[in-house]
């Protein structure tokens, strides 16, 4: 038993960013995280700022996850008033033109971030992390009875009624995300569901500013075009890691990302947008301080955990 639990803490890495992390067909996915006992004191709700209008458009992070979510928008009037719209949860399968219906469920729930690394976090941080509209699997609108349900559970005791698959490669995705842990059960239980559902690949990025505060060395790396895709033939070994000293070749950039830009070829004076979504369409994301000053300056609301680069 010993030996086994060694095997998973020596085995699973927090290093692999910015890449899809991928296993041969015949051989099994490792799960890309570290085990450890979680911090089961200490935790308070209020300690997770939510739900805040980060751009001052009047729509707090719900309503721009449900604005985001929506298979039918609605139209705004007034302060973010809804009239209208259509949604599917995801955990279910029910559709719904009554947002009051959805909840916005934190993939990962406050209280288990908080167990498995949260409670190192800045105050920043964990508003950053409790309003993440930056990866659309951080947050997900869902029927509210399922979200109740769910509560602070893991995978190891709880699991949505459809799509379990998809709903563990994001629960993984987005502890690689925050740089989080996995107790013991957790791990097991991931592990099995990986197996079974014939996990093989799965999209993720480690925010450097967390990885720091879980005591990792981070890599930044550009952020690839969400429309970039990875060569079949190309692979990268679960027990892989990245040199801390490796940086970004502008040649690696995805060929695909000027296919985006022409929306942006109406004007040459940087935009301001009012969500991340938006500047992705614009084709102008990642917005990186480094490289475009002003339009970092002028989108700095949407760089949720102030590392520089905004919509990452």
């Amino acid at each position: 038993m010993n030996k086994q639990k060694s095997l998973y803490t020596n085995a699973l890495i927090l290093t692999l960013v910015l890449s899809t992390i991928t296993a041969p067909t015949a051989q099994a996915f490792e799960l890309p995280l570290t085990v450890a006992p979680d911090q089961l004191s200490g935790y308070e709700r209020t300690l997770f700022k939510h739900w805040i209008d980060a751009d001052k458009d009047k729509c707090d992070t719900r309503k721009e996850v449900l604005i985001q979510e929506a298979i039918v928008l609605p139209k705004l009037s007034g302060s973010c008033v809804f009239n209208g719209g259509k949604w599917i949860s995801s955990y279910d399968g029910l559709s719904t033109t009554d947002y009051s219906t959805l909840d916005i469920d934190h993939m990962i729930p406050l209280s288990e971030a908080w167990r498995s690394g949260a409670w190192k976090w800045s105050p920043a941080q964990r508003e950053a992390f409790a309003n993440d509209l930056t990866d659309q699997r951080a947050l997900v609108a869902v029927t509210a009875g399922l979200n109740r349900q769910k509560s602070d559970q893991d995978p190891s005791t709880w699991l949505p009624p459809v799509d379990q698959c998809t709903y563990v490669s994001n629960w993984i995705a987005i502890k690689v995300r925050y740089s989080l842990t996995v107790d013991s059960a957790e791990a097991s239980a991931l592990t099995n569901l990986v197996a079974s559902c014939n996990i093989t690949s799965i999209t993720a990025f480690a925010i450097p500013a967390y990885a720091i505060t879980a005591g990792i060395n981070p890599i930044t790396l550009a952020s690839p075009s969400p429309t970039a895709t990875v060569s079949p033939t190309a692979t990268v070994s679960p027990t892989a890691t990245v040199s801390p000293t490796a940086t970004a070749s502008p040649t690696t950039k995805p060929t695909s990302k000027p296919s985006a830009k022409p929306k942006t070829k109406k004007t040459k004076k940087p935009v301001k947008y009012s969500t991340c979504a938006k500047a992705r369409a614009a084709g102008v994301t990642p917005i990186i301080r480094s490289k475009n000053k002003t339009l970092y300056a002028l989108n700095k609301a949407l760089d949720r955990d102030k590392d520089g680069s905004a919509c990452e």
